[in-house]
């Protein structure tokens, strides 16, 4: 069985060297990847462009996936590095690539 870890590994990136944080946020990253992905799928009869309403705060999210504030942070920003989401306003999220949010999504533990 691979770890969140070993999984991060296999994701290519758009660098040669994923950034350290990354590495120590890929679970962190996975979760987030699948709640993302789970509201896509609550979203995808009502609208047909991919962009998702998640109707929370940064501090709901946090507390529901179970990380810190400073985690959550760093894992939109990983995602958006990686251009899998773009944050569109308030409660909107715009899913780029659906494929490789659900590579980031078997990364949770």
């Amino acid at each position: 069985m691979q770890t969140p870890q070993d999984m991060a590994k296999l994701i290519p990136l758009k660098s040669k060297e994923p950034p350290p944080q990354f590495i120590k946020y890929a679970s962190h990253i996975g979760r987030l990847a699948a709640f993302l992905q789970h509201h896509e799928h609550r979203n995808k009869d009502a609208r047909d462009d991919n962009i998702i309403e998640v109707r929370r705060s940064d501090a709901e999210i946090a507390f529901h996936l179970g990380i810190s504030m400073a985690a959550l942070e760093q894992c939109f920003s990983e995602l958006i590095r990686q251009n899998v989401i773009r944050l569109r306003g308030a409660y909107q999220i715009e899913i780029l690539n659906s494929t490789r949010l659900s590579d980031f999504a078997r990364l949770k533990p």
